[in-house]
């Protein structure tokens, strides 16, 4: 009888210490996942509080220039609907880099914003390629149509989860023209032989590969020195970029082709864009649409007078006849089809006429 009571009172003692030390567990695992939520709801939680959230965006153009106006303006609005909550710090002139480094950044998470043409992302993303095409987009009201549209967001939407850059939308470069130094162009056979400067982008290569020229790809940083040293003979950019970039000081010749439209995109590094609560990526969004359409409507403003500045400089500005144009770079078209799919490119002419 009373060794059945020291065992009773064993059993009820190895019992006690059983489930004294899984509450004490379970109660470790709650408190580390208290923990992690902590950590991942940390920026959230310092947004709802109040603290400022700095958005550095680089460009590298002059701050004359309409991507540094885009950029202006982009500041001003989310600044002022953020209540200063979001403050925009602006680097132009290539501070942070050009177009590839501020592409790159973003991706890697060490430059939250970037003003930048759209030639980088072609390498991500083959469907933008096809914004590139020569004599593709011919007016405005369509281009902003397609570009705005679901065959624009088509193009876009594989960049953030791939590629960690989101794109918040397409701003205005303008419709390229041909600069050179050696003498008017008004046909295909007047580019013969010329180095004409590109972006780093496949489709400007073969556009000016079929026109008869000899394209040479070369950063928009280098690009002055380049003209300037005789290392390319011209180049090919909106009339307020050459303008802007003082290219007239290396340039003598304008000719008015508007071979291409060319926009560039202000994007958000997704690591950063992630981090951020709903309501702080409404605000940013809403701003970057604003300061689109108020950044394309000075564009086509200035258009024309960026052309007679340039005449006041002295250069010779040339209306050449596009149907030869047309017709050299209807190859191109063709050339690209395997890589954004003739399904998709049915459907951007289709949009585009």
């Amino acid at each position: 009888m009373h060794r059945s009571k020291i065992l009773l009172l064993l059993m009820t003692l190895i019992t006690l210490l059983i489930m004294s030390a899984c509450s004490e567990s379970a109660t470790q695992e709650n408190e580390l996942d208290a923990e992690g939520t902590d950590a991942v709801n940390q920026e959230t939680a310092i947004e709802e509080s109040g603290d400022e959230i700095v958005l550095r965006l680089g460009h590298g153009t002059a701050t004359n220039s309409l991507y540094h106006a885009g950029s202006e303006k982009f500041k001003e609005l989310v600044e002022e609907q953020s209540d200063g909550q979001i403050r925009v710090e602006l680097f132009p002139d290539g501070q942070l880099g050009h177009d590839n480094d501020l592409t790159e950044g973003m991706n890697l998470g060490t430059i939250e914003m970037g003003m930048i043409g759209v030639e980088p992302l072609t390498t991500l993303e083959p469907k933008l390629k096809a914004v590139n095409l020569p004599f593709l987009f011919t007016d405005r009201e369509t281009t902003y149509s397609v570009l705005d549209g679901e065959m624009g967001q088509e193009m876009v939407e594989s960049l953030p989860s791939n590629h960690g850059v989101r794109v918040l939308g397409f701003f205005e470069n303008g419709f390229r023209h041909i600069s050179n130094s050696k003498g008017e162009i008004h046909t295909p056979e007047d580019l013969k032989g010329l180095a004409i400067r590109t972006p780093e982008s496949a489709v400007s290569l073969a556009i000016f590969r079929a026109l008869g020229a000899n394209p040479t790809p070369m950063s928009f940083g280098e690009l002055y020195t380049g003209l300037e040293q005789g290392t390319v003979d011209g180049q090919e950019n909106p009339a307020a970029l050459i303008y802007t970039a003082k290219l007239f000081e290396v340039q003598d010749y304008v000719s008015l082709t508007g071979h291409m439209y060319s926009p560039m995109v202000l994007a958000i590094s997704e690591r950063k864009w992630s981090s951020l609560s709903t309501e702080i990526q409404e605000i940013i969004q809403q701003a970057a649409d604003q300061a689109k359409d108020y950044e394309r409507k000075l564009s086509a403003e200035q258009e024309a007078d960026y052309i007679e500045k340039l005449k006041e400089e002295g250069v010779t500005v040339t209306e050449p006849d596009l149907d030869a144009f047309i017709e050299a770079t209807k190859s191109v078209h063709e050339e690209f089809d395997p890589e954004y799919g003739a399904e998709f490119y049915q459907r951007l002419l289709e949009a585009t006429r």
